[in-house]
Parts: structure tokens; C-alpha cells; sequence
């Protein structure tokens, strides 16, 4: 009875599942298979082709009201105080204590000064375009629809399986091959992170664009352009594995509902 309640709770969710999944990748991966054709560019996938196909698949779960709940968890900026710390927060923690352990086992660091301005910018563009363009898809539309029918903690291994998928067209370039296993590791620590941050903060997609944005400012503007070269696999994987470590203590600490 269980099983076939479980199935029968999963028939309305295949449609817009299908059409985000279908939608999203084609209207995020063009600039890749356009590049592939031998068309100029750099390849990378567009994430506001993820926001669009989130929007259309809202509509087709819920109507109007499917899309217009993702829009509106973009500009959601009531939450607890602490998960509003902790999203602003969090990102500096774990680059901070990847460069402190990193020192300690004798990486190469080469201080030199922050570029605030460049820094600006980059924030910026990182906000608005991979922050604005992934997190209502992932989290805002992805995991809680996932949710109705599985766990917080099985929804978020699929979004994180969906989410390294997608990031497909970066490695070997973004991210060279040695660097990438390191990559999906934190990739997958920050699922679990990120799917907190959405659910406690009772839907808000806000918060984990700016967790994301920071983290990829600060992160790839700064702090990964301190380490030689010959340093950059070991710095990643001591970075990865504490992003492992907060995803494992958030699904601990929360007994598996990360903040739902």
C-alpha cells in the first residue's frame, strides 16, 4: 500500500520534472554544442537558460501560481537571523579554513593584495548570472518538488547528481581534469548546505544565490589565485573535503530534514 501510494504521489511531478531537466539543459548547454560546431565563444553553459526552464516548468506543475512562487523566493528575504549568518558567513569559513590547513600541510600561498574592485564586479556578475540563473532552479524549483516525494536528504543527492551533471561542459576547461573528482566532492558537501539554507529560510532562494555568488567571488577572485600551481590539487581537495564536512554535520545536526 505504501509503495503504490508512493507511486501514485509521484505521477504529477514527472511532467514538469521532465520539462525542467529537458528544457533547462537544452537552454543552458547551447553556447556549448554551438561551441562544439566549432562557433567562437568559450563553451560554458548559461544558467539563465536554467531560471527560464524552472519558470516554464513551474507553470506547467502549478499554473501561474508554480512560477510566480519562484520568483517570488528570489526576492524572499524573511529568514531566522542565524541562517542569514550563516549564508553570508559560511562561504569565508570554509575558504579561511582551507587556506589555514592548507599553510599547515605546507601548500604554497603567495600572499598579495585584494583586488576590492575587481572583486565588486565580479560579485556582481556572479549574482546575477550564475547565483540569479541556478539557485531558483536547483533550489528553488528542483529540491522541493523532489521533496514531496522523497527525503530532504535523497532529494538533495539528486540535485546534487543533476547539478554536477550539468557542470559537465566546465571540466577539462574551467576545471582541468586532475582538479575535477576534488570539484564534485564539494559540490556535493554544498548541496547539502544549500538545500538547508532553502528550507530553513522557509523557501527563500535569495540566500543560496548569495552563498553561491560569495563563494565563487571570493573563491575563484581570490583566494585559488594565491596557490602555485603546483599546490592547486592538494589546496582543492583540503577545500572539498570541508565542504563534505559541513554538508555531513548539517544533515547530522538537523537529523536528516536540513532545515525543512
Amino acid at each position: 500500500m505504501v509503495l503504490s501510494e508512493t507511486r501514485h504521489e509521484a505521477r504529477p511531478i514527472l511532467r514538469p520534472l521532465a520539462t525542467f531537466l529537458i528544457v533547462g539543459f537544452a537552454l543552458s548547454w547551447y553556447p556549448w554544442l554551438l561551441h562544439a560546431l566549432g562557433r567562437p565563444g568559450n563553451g560554458g553553459p548559461n544558467p539563465i537558460g536554467l531560471l527560464l526552464a524552472a519558470l516554464i516548468a513551474g507553470f506547467v506543475d502549478q499554473g501561474w501560481r508554480g512560477s510566480r512562487a519562484i520568483l517570488r523566493s528570489i526576492v524572499r528575504v524573511r529568514a531566522p537571523f542565524g541562517v542569514w549568518a550563516l549564508a553570508l558567513l559560511l562561504p569565508f569559513v570554509t575558504l579561511g579554513a582551507a587556506l589555514i590547513i592548507a599553510s599547515l600541510a605546507g601548500v604554497v600561498i603567495v600572499p598579495r593584495p585584494v583586488p576590492w574592485s575587481d572583486m565588486v564586479d565580479k560579485f556582481i556578475i556572479m549574482f546575477l548570472f550564475v547565483g540569479l540563473g541556478e539557485e531558483p532552479s536547483w533550489r528553488g524549483f528542483l529540491l522541493p518538488i523532489l521533496q514531496r516525494i522523497e527525503t530532504p536528504l535523497r532529494a538533495t543527492l539528486v540535485v546534487a547528481a543533476v547539478w554536477a551533471i550539468w557542470h559537465l561542459p566546465l571540466m577539462g576547461t574551467e576545471f582541468a581534469w586532475p582538479l575535477v573528482p576534488a570539484f564534485l566532492v564539494s559540490l556535493l558537501g554544498a548541496a547539502f548546505a544549500q538545500s538547508f539554507l532553502y528550507n530553513a529560510s522557509r523557501g527563500s532562494s535569495l540566500l543560496p544565490m548569495l552563498a553561491h555568488a560569495i563563494v565563487n567571488t571570493v573563491g575563484s577572485g581570490y583566494v585559488f589565485t594565491l596557490i602555485a600551481p603546483s599546490s592547486l590539487a592538494l589546496f582543492w581537495w583540503i577545500y572539498a573535503l570541508i565542504w563534505l564536512g559541513v554538508g555531513a554535520s548539517v544533515a547530522v545536526l538537523t537529523r536528516g530534514r536540513l532545515g525543512l
